[in-house]
């Protein structure tokens, strides 16, 4: 297994730990690790690295739970913070940012 996928994987346990830790949360932002996400934020244009979040949800736009043949999943958002902006970690912070990106994203594949 290659460094990243490794990497990968140790995130991915990690942030379902993070959801079994605190399972009254609904959201969690954290950093970005180095290669996490990379065409998801160079999609995003250009930027530098160190604004790169990534917003963890259990549940959709609806707050209803995320599920994948049965079982609860988490679904990772990339997300660009402002050079000086600071990310309060709350649900009643994520969750507006969370509704819009996924508001946007539904617009987005309606016009295709």
């Amino acid at each position: 297994m290659t460094d990243n996928k490794a990497l990968a994987k140790l995130w991915e346990r990690t942030d379902g730990t993070y959801f079994r830790r605190y399972p009254d949360r609904r959201y969690h932002i954290r950093n970005a690790y180095k290669s996490e996400c990379a065409g998801e934020f160079w999609a995003l244009g250009p930027h530098d690295e160190n604004r790169r979040r990534i917003i963890l949800c259990r549940v959709d736009a609806e707050q209803e739970q995320l599920l994948y043949n049965g079982k609860a999943v988490v679904q990772k958002i990339p997300f660009l913070a402002f050079a000086d902006e600071s990310i309060e970690d709350s649900d009643d912070v994520l969750f507006p940012i969370v509704r819009d990106i996924m508001a946007d994203a539904l617009k987005r594949e309606k016009l295709k």
